[in-house]
């Protein structure tokens, strides 16, 4: 949470048939992530999660989902 502040961007890649729903969560597309222990949400999102089973048959969409919430 402190870091999403920063200059940082951290990318996930979920391989194998795992269940990673914690890392979905993680990612925090769906519900934002807040911090009980800092009483504020994340400034904003810097991980990003990406199933690689769901996407490498596509290369370009895996780039896409990969690089989608690096800043440029």
């Amino acid at each position: 949470m402190k870091g999403s502040d920063l200059p940082l961007s951290i990318i996930i890649v979920g391989i194998g048939d795992h269940n990673f729903w914690l890392m979905e969560k993680l990612d925090g597309d769906v519900t934002p992530l807040y911090s009980t222990n800092l009483g504020r949400y994340r400034e904003r999102d810097i991980v990003q999660f990406v199933p690689f089973k769901e996407l490498k048959s596509d290369p370009i969409r895996l780039a896409r989902e990969v690089l989608a919430e690096v800043p440029f």
